[in-house]
């Protein structure tokens, strides 16, 4: 039976500031919208339109025309969130939580519900964000064990499952995230001199000043190495942070470390196709959707061994997992790793595990938990 769904998340995934989440978002649901009708209420930004169809997703958008509404949204949509559910009248109401949760049970009590979350942030907020979103944010997360208890649950990972669980929840069902068939097209041709790839908000929680930290490392070991970093700076984050980017940018030549800013899915793929290594130096993930698309590519990864990565690496074969926090043990990984020969000999293992995560098997999964 067709269905209507609304779906609410602070970022749509055309939103410049969408990450994971909303990538994961997109995928599932522009397959579910050929049998039903989809909503997605979230955050206007600069160039938007109000009301749009991307790719069979009707998007409403809510805040400031000017403004891409990162703080606003979290107070906008419980707001006008009554005013859709009238409109529309969905049988279901999908709720996204990236990051911090809307807190539906609490506002909408009688409503149908499906909740999806990736990952407790926990004490990483306070790496990422000024002590007082931090806090705030740290707080309003810690609710979501109090509320959100009898709803149904999806998560990406068995880590949140096993945490979801252990937390008194019931209803918990883990779903994988894919990856697109355009990744498993590329072919690798390595650049010419040995490159590897950040990509993620430059803030605390992804890592990058572990990452940054390790450059004059490895430039011992490898002088022609070369840094790319993809990705925006993180308006709230916090002031350490800035001023670490701000001493890189100064201290480094583009030639030694690149800073590209966001990056298109276009430019992500043609990024993964000549790099060397991709590097994940995550303090915490879901799981890590950018994991498999380098590894789609043949893209061997070094990752941060800490939950979530380590269920979307696998350690030794797609790539391999480190102490990040340790400067010089991740270093050394990473200048061990820059050899073309061994990464060679790596493609064809990451591949075959990318093409164990497949967006419409995910899709059906979570139809079938929206049919019941």
């Amino acid at each position: 039976m067709k269905k209507t769904i609304l779906i609410i998340n602070k970022f749509c995934p055309l939103h410049p500031r969408g990450g994971g989440a909303e990538k994961n978002l997109l995928e599932i649901f522009s397959r579910i919208s050929k049998q039903h009708k989809v909503y997605l209420l979230a955050a206007m930004f600069p160039g938007a339109k109000r009301e749009e169809i991307y790719r069979d997703i009707h998007i409403f958008r809510l805040g400031k025309s000017h403004s891409e509404n990162i703080i606003r949204i979290h107070f906008l949509i419980p707001f006008y969130l009554r005013k859709y559910l009238k409109k529309l009248k969905p049988d279901i109401l999908f709720e996204d939580v990236s990051i911090l949760p809307f807190f539906t049970p609490l506002f909408y009590p009688n409503q149908k519900k499906i909740v999806m979350i990736h990952a407790f942030n926990r004490k990483h907020f306070f790496t990422s964000q000024r002590f007082l979103f931090a806090f705030i944010a740290w707080v309003v997360e810690s609710l979501f064990l109090i509320f959100y208890r009898q709803e149904k649950v999806i998560v990406v990972s068995d880590w949140m499952k096993q945490d979801l669980l252990k937390s008194g929840f019931k209803n918990v069902y883990k779903v994988l995230n894919g990856v697109d068939a355009n990744f498993f097209a590329i072919r690798k041709e390595y650049a010419a001199k040995p490159t590897v790839l950040f990509l993620g908000r430059l803030e605390g929680r992804k890592g990058i000043d572990l990452f940054l930290k390790t450059y004059p490392l490895v430039k011992e070991t490898i002088s022609e190495v070369k840094y790319i970093i993809a990705g925006r700076e993180f308006s709230f984050g916090s002031r350490r942070l800035l001023k670490l980017l701000k001493k890189y940018k100064e201290n480094y030549s583009s030639e030694e470390i690149e800073f590209l800013g966001y990056v298109s899915e276009d430019r992500k793929q043609e990024l993964f196709k000549s790099v060397w290594l991709y590097v994940v130096p995550s303090r915490i993930e879901g799981y890590g959707i950018s994991v498999l698309e380098a590894n789609a590519t043949g893209t061997f990864v070094v990752a941060n061994k800490v939950e979530g990565l380590k269920e979307s690496v696998t350690n030794g074969k797609t790539g391999i997992l480190v102490d990040c926090y340790n400067p010089f043990i991740f270093a050394k990984k990473i200048a061990e790793w820059l050899n073309i020969e061994k990464l060679k000999t790596k493609e064809n293992s990451c591949r075959e595990w990318a093409k164990k995560h497949n967006w419409d098997e995910s899709a059906r999964h979570i139809e079938s938990l929206i049919a019941t």
